[in-house]
């Protein structure tokens, strides 16, 4: 089995630059909130100003980890070669391309669609597209399709840019003249690396997302609320619905703070149990989705009787 490095390109060093730039802002910013966090619960000045800076911190620290992903894919991306098919590799996972389904190799797609063209580039390239013919084009590659290999199975097309790429396509043809040994299946094989089948899993996907959405809105609504608080905020209510208990105003802070909790508890228990309980898994996160429901309610009951 021979392999090939991808060619190099400045897709990864673009990709760690920004990830440099990303994480610095958001350690910069991290520092700057982390004082006014540090004190007692009670001193905490909440207010718009600081969700925004708490937002920002989260999004970068998001964004670092997307480009960290990108950068380690373009760098570890390679291919693979034996009689019977080519193996695309990147960060543990493996995708397989039947040698005896190649029908064509062509040397470039200059009208070939692909998705969120702005961003692609970045680290290498990713997802689906369309070839010019309209054909469904997956990308491997650190160069766009314009300057890749081609590849036209029956169905699909793949995107790859091996280094030495004269050697790659005549090792390729004479694979195909000879034949494959043992059929093999178009598959993309997820790796344990970063958990890539639960994050591709589309309801736990966008269950953590919503949940997600859902736990910050409801941070931003607090804080839009909590400078105009009393002191002491009625916590606790008797069946009939009157004011049983009053409480300091900081301890309102703990609804969103214990919400977001059970979402980073419920996604940790997901990732364990992904591979032996799929089920379980997704019914966690969508757990996670009701418990924001039930948190938002709490904290509007709380605020809008203060």
């Amino acid at each position: 089995m021979q392999r090939w490095n991808t060619k190099p390109s400045p897709g990864p060093w673009i990709g760690l630059v920004l990830l440099i730039i990303t994480a610095g802002g958001g350690i910069f910013l991290g520092l700057r909130l982390g004082p006014a966090l540090l004190r007692p619960p009670e001193e905490w000045a909440v207010d718009l100003a600081l969700y925004g800076e708490l937002v920002a911190v989260v999004c970068l620290t998001i964004l670092a980890g997307v480009l960290a992903y990108r950068v380690a894919g373009g760098l570890t991306m390679g291919y693979t070669m034996d009689r019977n098919g080519i193996y695309i590799h990147w960060l543990g996972n493996r995708a397989v391309i039947p040698i005896d389904d190649i029908e064509q190799i062509d040397s470039g797609d200059r009208h070939a669609r692909i998705p969120l063209s702005f961003l692609q580039g970045v680290g290498y390239y990713w997802g689906q597209g369309r070839t010019s013919k309209g054909q469904r084009l997956h990308l491997f590659s650190t160069l766009p399709p314009d300057k890749c290999l081609i590849l036209h199975t029956s169905n699909d097309a793949y995107a790859v840019s091996p280094a030495r790429r004269d050697t790659f396509v005549q090792n390729l043809e004479q694979r195909r003249r000879i034949g494959a040994v043992k059929p093999l299946s178009h598959a993309q094989q997820p790796g344990r690396m970063v958990f890539y089948a639960f994050w591709s899993d589309p309801v736990v996907r966008w269950s953590i997302l919503l949940a997600f959405g859902l736990n910050l809105l409801l941070l931003g609504i607090l804080a839009g609320f909590y400078p105009e608080l009393a002191a002491n905020i009625p916590m606790r209510f008797d069946p009939t619905g009157q004011v049983a208990e009053l409480r300091p105003r900081h301890q309102v802070l703990f609804l969103p703070l214990a919400a977001t909790g059970l979402l980073l508890l419920n996604t940790a228990l997901g990732l364990a149990l992904y591979r032996r309980e799929e089920t379980g898994a997704r019914l966690l996160q969508v757990a996670s989705v009701l418990a924001q429901v039930l948190f938002s309610v709490a904290v509007f009951a709380i605020i809008t009787r203060s």
